[in-house]
């Protein structure tokens, strides 16, 4: 039996080595923070775009918010569940998106503005967070940590959204890096994150798969909303993926009015959805806006 059981695990370890080695062979880590859009070609190179923007993001007011990680589209029926979403959604923010043929077709089918943060390309195509709107961004930008053991990057989208009051949207979609156990990384990572969002004034939306898998994590995203005014839109069901006891995914926001958060049960990832519905604050004056708008 116990010849049986070192077989077994001497199988296994080979085949651990062999899809490590098949994913190191068939990844291309780019050396530049490279963002996509479905209105340039792939082999286009930019950290940041500035776009003409025709419309508002919300809807006379009102903003509903998604955050998922895709899980690189692996389970079935990911296109109906995102199919869901992005009809009820004035913005989409994904994790883990990997821009397959069909997710670009989805993304035509559905007439929706997308951004791509590429964080590394597996088998010739980009995987990252993505934002999925019905117009285009003012303008945005990506950031790239790389994890410390295993070199692969995580990705991350700064961008900036018109709204109906003629006000601004920071919207920062972001997976946190992961395999690390001390902070130093992990807190690099925020730091970008907390520049953003004191340079801002206006509301602000920072979202995604944020790793909080520890007391310690936690604590940090914790310390970075205190600087910063940011309050969690907390699903009154909660039914967030967790790891280790703790809540990986999360919307924050400021200078808005929540109206509701949930979080959506599905098998069409390893994630839940999260969503959060909002009113924008009255305080800001309205404006007419021009039929185009750009930033400087």
């Amino acid at each position: 039996m116990g010849k049986i059981i070192r077989k077994i695990v001497f199988l296994a370890i080979i085949a651990i080595v062999a899809v490590v080695l098949y994913a190191y062979d068939s990844a291309v880590i780019p050396t530049e923070d490279l963002l996509l859009t479905n209105e340039t070609r792939l082999d286009e190179n930019a950290q940041c775009i500035t776009q003409k923007v025709e419309q508002p993001l919300d809807r006379h007011g009102n903003l509903d918010v998604t955050t998922w990680n895709l899980y690189k589209q692996n389970s079935s029926g990911w296109d109906v569940t995102l199919k869901q979403l992005a009809e009820r959604s004035d913005l989409l923010l994904l994790q883990e998106a990997k821009y397959t043929a069909d997710l670009k077709s989805f993304v035509e089918e559905q007439e929706l503005y997308m951004l791509l943060a590429r964080a590394f390309t597996f088998a010739e195509e980009p995987i990252g967070v993505m934002n999925l709107s019905r117009d285009r961004a003012l303008s945005s930008c990506v950031f790239r940590k790389a994890e410390p053991y295993i070199h692969f990057p995580k990705s991350m989208l700064i961008s900036y959204y018109l709204l109906s009051d003629a006000t601004q949207l920071l919207a920062v979609n972001i997976h946190s890096i992961n395999f690390t156990w001390g902070l130093d990384e992990y807190k690099a990572q925020l730091s970008v994150v907390k520049e953003a969002l004191l340079n801002h004034t206006g509301p602000i939306i920072f979202a995604g798969d944020m790793n909080t898998w520890s007391e310690q994590r936690s604590e940090a995203v914790a310390q970075l909303l205190k600087n910063t005014g940011l309050i969690e839109a907390i699903p009154n069901e909660d039914s967030r993926t967790t790891f280790f006891g703790h809540r990986l995914d999360h919307i924050y926001y400021r200078d808005l009015e929540l109206v509701k958060a949930e979080s959506i049960i599905t098998e069409s990832s390893d994630h839940n959805p999260v969503k959060a519905y909002f009113r924008l604050q009255k305080k800001y004056p309205s404006k007419k806006l021009n039929s185009a708008v750009t930033t400087n």
